[in-house]
């Protein structure tokens, strides 16, 4: 039996697309209701179902797993019960018995390591902003800008006064008068 597996983790298909994609190999589709890493439900049930010569279908391995370590862990208990796994956006199909060069899957583990990287980081600035936090370098002062680009034009200040009284950089007050 093949069993499809789907989790919100955006990175490349949105939770419709990896449905789409699945559909064409199974109906047989868990969905995940939230896409942190704690309380993955779907992923419970549907590994507990599967058995010898099943197939487990994912579209990334983001999807499947959050950490390498997870991976492994649920690779070697596919491979022990004899499940074949296949992730759809880079066609991999994991089976029992090996058909990659150590090159690629030291290719294959570094782009999943560097999907995990890219979705904590969305999820924490999604957090962040939903929990009122400011995202980015905070807002300068204009007042003070315009108070530094006065002193400057004036002549009467050095650099390092400038700086001192409106905390003002040189390098931002040269761009400002570039602009």
């Amino acid at each position: 039996m093949i069993y499809g597996y789907i989790r919100p983790v955006e990175l490349y298909d949105d939770v419709q697309a990896q449905e789409v994609k699945l559909k064409k190999f199974t109906d047989n589709i868990f969905m995940e209701a939230h896409a942190d890493n704690k309380d993955r439900e779907q992923l419970n049930t549907v590994i507990n179902r599967l058995q010898a010569k099943d197939e487990l279908l994912v579209t990334d391995l983001c999807i499947l797993a959050d950490s390498t370590n997870q991976l492994v862990d649920i690779i070697n208990f596919c491979s022990r019960e004899f499940i074949h796994i296949r992730i759809l956006n880079p066609w991999i199909f994991i089976t029992p018995t090996p058909r990659y060069t150590f090159q690629q899957v030291l290719n294959e583990i570094s782009s999943f390591q560097s999907d995990v990287v890219k979705f904590r980081t969305k999820q924490g600035i999604s957090k962040a902003t939903r929990s009122g936090k400011q995202i980015g370098r905070p807002k300068r002062n204009d007042d003070n800008m315009k108070q530094a680009i006065d002193m400057y034009l004036s002549k009467e200040y050095t650099l390092d006064q400038i700086k001192e009284s409106t905390s003002i950089s040189r390098s931002t007050l040269y761009r400002h008068l570039e602009g």
